[in-house]
């Protein structure tokens, strides 16, 4: 058996198609919580786990129609961890990062790679957690479970040929972008990537205690619109200052003749849970067109979001402010026709935004996966000449071709995915894409 090449990153686009992607099926940290864990773990209700894992299967089968890989981020991690050396210096970092006891620490270097994995992922139970009663023990662990995992598109993101490891806005995600660091690091396929391929990173100088509090940036804040312009979100998980740290990266690279990125746009959001992340209104679906939650998009509306423009082409970075996204990527090539999550009417809009309606994650220009209970954003997508297929249909008839430059909208199975408050952009994390 040949040994599997190594991944090259690649993600100048959001709708180029999709050749290779991480994921994570919700697992045993999804079955461990407790209606007491959710707020700390920012959930809104406790999932029931086997549906979750069956809409998962469902989504990771429609991703294989058009990608190459669909690779599950747990799996990359066992394998990261394969040399011992590799898994005692992981739990080391993890005992400073979250201040790991020394009881759970010397529990998890006595483990294999897989049970480290899983225990990291799913969390470790007291040993008399059983025996106990609510009011002797709160439900509290040994090391908690990470649920949020399946969100794989914040803890780390591809720009570009480089990536970033994220720092994480919350207590209850601390954990996955060490995790991420690490798969990039020490993966076989991933061994040919240096610090030089890194454009943020604040996890490493924290261990290092080189900084003391990490400026945060999630990767459903950060949009690659080109190989020349981002949108960032600068909202309730991403720091103004950690989007210049990125910007100065990318100038710098810039500069030097290696790469590509011009303009950096700084979306200013309103922090509120209903708008967490950027991909949470608004998302590119085709080369010319893009889903939008309206009212922070349409001229005239009182909750139109401004955006500060940065130029990352010269000795400095350069800023100016602009009154809309839309008209600001107009002026950089990127014209994009907006339609509208939740349709025409206000209430349907925040209805279907709230359930992930604007965050449609792109298999190839005009090939979206989103919801099925968005019944209006399907009508809208309809309407502009998407052919709306349900994910079961797609997956019994091997004749439909993705890839036939027809548009398409294929609806997920998602009475339990859809209660974790993520869509299926927020579960992904593409590696790399391929215009053709």
């Amino acid at each position: 058996m040949q040994p599997a090449q190594p991944i090259q990153l690649s993600v100048f686009s959001e709708i180029h198609r999709l050749k290779q992607v991480v994921v994570h099926s919700p697992g045993s940290e999804v079955d461990l919580m407790v209606p007491g864990m959710m707020e700390k773990l920012l959930f809104d209700d406790i999932l029931y786990g086997s549906h979750a894992r069956s809409e998962h299967r469902q989504f990771r089968q429609v991703l294989s129609r058009v990608a190459d890989e669909v690779l599950d981020i747990q799996d990359l991690f066992v394998e990261a961890l394969f040399d011992e050396g590799v898994k005692l210096a992981f739990v080391e970092d993890l005992r400073r990062l979250v201040d790991l006891p020394d009881e759970t620490s010397n529990r998890l270097r006595a483990m294999f790679p897989v049970e480290v994995a899983r225990s990291v992922i799913g969390g470790i139970a007291w040993p008399d957690m059983q025996h106990q009663t609510h009011w002797q023990r709160e439900f509290d662990y040994m090391l908690n479970p990470i649920p949020n995992l399946l969100f794989m598109r914040d803890p780390a993101s591809v720009v570009g040929d480089g990536y970033c490891v994220n720092a994480m806005a919350t207590w209850a995600r601390q954990r996955e972008p060490l995790i991420l660091s690490y798969v990039f690091k020490h993966h076989p396929r991933f061994r040919h990537l240096t610090d030089n391929d890194k454009w943020f990173d604040q996890v490493t100088p924290l261990i290092r205690g080189e900084i003391r509090v990490p400026q945060s940036l999630e990767g459903g804040d950060t949009l690659v619109l080109s190989d020349k312009v981002l949108a960032v979100g600068c909202s309730e998980r991403t720091t103004t200052d950690a989007i210049h740290i990125l910007a100065e990266s990318l100038r710098q690279d810039f500069r030097r003749g290696e790469g590509t990125f011009e303009h950096l746009f700084m979306v200013l959001m309103p922090k509120k849970r209903s708008a967490m992340h950027l991909d949470t209104i608004f998302t590119r679906i085709n080369h010319h067109e893009c889903l939008v939650y309206p009212p922070y998009f349409t001229d005239g509306s009182r909750e139109l979001l401004n955006v500060v423009k940065i130029d990352l082409r010269h000795e400095d970075l350069r800023f100016t402010t602009q009154p809309n996204l839309l008209t600001a990527l107009r002026e950089v090539g990127i014209d994009l026709q907006p339609i509208f999550c939740g349709g025409k009417d206000y209430i349907k809009q925040q209805r279907e935004q709230w359930t992930d309606g604007a965050n449609a994650f792109a298999l190839a220009p005009g090939v979206i996966v989103s919801y099925s209970r968005n019944i209006a954003t399907a009508e809208e997508l309809s309407s502009a000449g998407y052919r709306v297929l349900a994910a079961r249909e797609l997956l019994a008839d091997p004749k439909i071709n993705l890839l036939d430059r027809k548009k398409y909208l294929i609806q997920l199975d998602s009475g339990e995915l859809s209660r974790a408050r993520g869509g299926p952009r927020c579960m992904t994390m593409p590696l790399s894409r391929v215009e053709k």
